[in-house]
């Protein structure tokens, strides 16, 4: 499911923000990067320390992929006009936040160890 939406909804904001092909690729590229590290940690059963290193990984890939958002994209979009600027920032802003929310779930939940939160999260 993540291999298609979250890729998507990069484009969307690469298209808004009337980013060249190079940033999109990009992009994109680290968020299936990022998926892929994150569902390696979520599939495997060798146990809870490899699970973490996936995890890490993924969280890394993740953060440069916010950079990415934060600083490129955000430098491409700046040529907008007010209203389109200021939609692209609101949405930015939402996809940052609730990506960030999810490592922090994944670590607190059964996928990560701690057990705080069960499979229906």
């Amino acid at each position: 499911d993540w291999l298609f939406t979250t890729p998507l909804l990069l484009l969307d904001l690469c298209l808004l923000a009337e980013a060249d092909r190079t940033t999109i690729y990009t992009l994109i590229g680290i968020d299936l990067f990022m998926v892929g590290t994150g569902v390696a940690g979520a599939l495997v059963r060798s146990g809870q320390t490899v699970r973490i290193v996936w995890w890490a990984i993924s969280t890394g890939a993740l953060l440069v992929l916010l950079y990415f958002l934060f600083e490129t994209l955000s430098e491409q979009a700046s040529r907008l006009s007010g209203e389109r600027a200021g939609l692209f920032a609101r949405l930015r802003n939402l996809t940052i936040a609730l990506w960030l929310c999810y490592p922090v779930i994944w670590i607190l939940g059964t996928e990560g160890g701690v057990g705080l939160f069960g499979l229906g999260v």
